[in-house]
């Protein structure tokens, strides 16, 4: 049975965007040494060891041990969503492994005949763990302790941990459990103590991957006065959210907009100290505090106006076409204004009159054009269009076919992109009510967002893009760390 037990109790929620939870530390525990159809192997006692020092530290911790697959899925599931709002995160994983050169698995307790075909449903792939440390750079340790290199497997499989590649930021170490747990209890959780050279230096067992030095937040040292002061005020999630947006407004960025101080924000902070002539600690004081919120509300008002005077340009410029091509109603004149203004004021006017020319408005349109260019919009392809314009190069709807292919090769050039973007606006809204923040504030604006549910629908992300254009931001329809700033102003 999976069992998680809480440790740091959160504080009480507040109401919207101020009242996330505090943050506080996660572990995660896996732990296989009772092996139903392998011998066991030991690990469980520095687990335990593990525990009562997380326990003392005031972790809150998943612990799964020697069970099935799914139950360890379960603690990693339970894990992941405590993850999103911790300050430090530990994983410590011990037991049989294996790897197929490519991926590497915990080995559960009921594996029997493992090959590289069925170790899927009896492991944990350690790239679904490494990929949930990803999120959380410069704040996540890893200790994977391999036991037992004798475990029987089938084709495909070698005992051990394979390859594999560390996400950016992220600590791991890899070597024998009570190495590890000996050396959390003693150095990683010791303020001040230097973790690489501690490890370097008395634990040569142990293998040292990705991002891993004396300075992390495990071992955040003895406090500065300008860190004591800092930790006096008492900020709250939501006031460090705060105070990130400003700097985000100011073009000191911290690397986000979550309300956890790391060494992006720090970074940020002691360099708009700097600027100010001061010395830059990368803590605040609550004169510090007013006077970034001052220069940054200041600011803010200066990008709104000139917002304000760039949208009152772009809707004369819009409205200006539309009467010049659009407003007659052919094809021709609405394909031309789509194509300058795909999300344009008229935008929605201009597609519902196209789509009734394609619906049977013109009666000029021979039935074989028609069956044809319903094809070509069925199937919604480049070839199908391009087979269209070779057939019909002077039909009715060769400058809506023009339109949709040039729409579909962009599409196909920013996919990498696309996703790259939705990778960093996924981490960047994780919290839910985030996105429900985006669409209010997006409303509020006088733009149509569709429903406001937290899901960025086709609608929603025409709203951010006009949002983003308005403002002279890229136009990509994907909330990124400056337009989330832009957003937050004066919430």
């Amino acid at each position: 049975m999976t069992i998680r037990v809480q440790t740091a109790v959160a504080a009480a929620a507040l109401c919207c965007f101020a009242g996330f939870a505090t943050a506080k530390d996660a572990a995660l525990l896996l732990t296989q040494s009772d092996y139903r159809y392998l011998d066991d192997v030991q690990g469980v006692e520095d687990a335990a060891l593990l525990e009562r020092r997380l326990v003392k530290e005031g972790f809150t911790f998943f612990d799964s041990q020697s069970e099935r697959a799914e139950s360890a899925w379960e603690a990693v599931s339970e894990f992941r969503v405590e993850a999103d709002e911790a300050e430090r995160l530990l994983i410590f994983i011990s037991g049989r492994f294996a790897n197929n050169g490519e991926e590497t698995w915990l080995i559960t307790r009921y594996a029997e005949d493992l090959t590289d075909l069925s170790i899927g449903g009896a492991g944990v792939p350690l790239s679904a763990i490494l990929n949930s440390a990803a999120d959380h750079p410069e704040r996540a340790l890893i200790l994977l302790a391999p036991q037992g290199n004798d475990t029987p497997l089938g084709a495909g499989l070698t005992a051990g941990i394979g390859e594999f590649d560390t996400p950016d930021g992220v600590g791991v170490l890899v070597g024998p459990a009570p190495g590890l747990a000996r050396f959390i209890d003693k150095t990683a959780l010791t303020p001040g103590a230097k973790m690489s050279s501690v490890l370097r230096d008395r634990h040569p067992r142990i293998e040292a991957f990705g991002d891993f030095s004396d300075n992390t937040p495990f071992t955040e040292g003895v406090a500065s006065e300008a860190e004591r002061i800092e930790q006096a005020l008492g900020l709250k999630r939501g006031e460090r959210r705060d105070i990130q947006r400003d700097l985000t407004i100011l073009e000191y960025s911290p690397g986000g907009i979550d309300g956890i101080f790391g060494r992006g924000t720090r970074a940020a902070i002691a360099d708009w100290q700097e600027d100010q002539g001061l010395r830059g600690t990368g803590f605040l004081n609550k004169r510090l505090i007013a006077a970034l919120q001052r220069q940054a509300s200041n600011r803010a008002a200066e990008l709104e106006e000139r917002a304000r005077k760039r949208a009152e340009e772009l809707a004369r410029l819009d409205h200006e076409y539309w009467n010049q091509t659009g407003k007659d109603g052919s094809i021709k004149g609405l394909a031309a204004y789509l194509k300058r203004y795909p999300d344009g004021l008229h935008a929605d006017e201009a597609d519902a009159a196209l789509a009734k020319w394609q619906r049977g408005g013109d009666t000029r349109l021979s039935k074989a054009e028609r069956a044809d260019w319903n094809r070509a919009n069925s199937l919604g392809s480049v070839e199908s269009y391009q087979a269209y314009l070779r057939k019909y190069p002077n039909g009715r709807f060769v400058d809506v076919a023009a339109n949709k292919i040039e729409e579909l090769k962009q599409q196909q050039k920013r996919e990498a992109e696309w996703k790259a973007l939705m990778a960093a606006e996924k981490a960047l809204l994780k919290n839910g009510p985030l996105r429900l923040i985006v669409e209010q504030r997006l409303s509020k604006q006088g733009l149509n967002t569709g429903k406001v549910d937290g899901k960025f629908d086709a609608q929603t992300r025409k709203a951010i893009r006009q949002y983003q254009k308005g403002r002279g931001f890229k136009p990509t329809g994907i909330v990124d760390q400056p337009t989330l700033a832009r957003l937050l102003v004066n919430f």
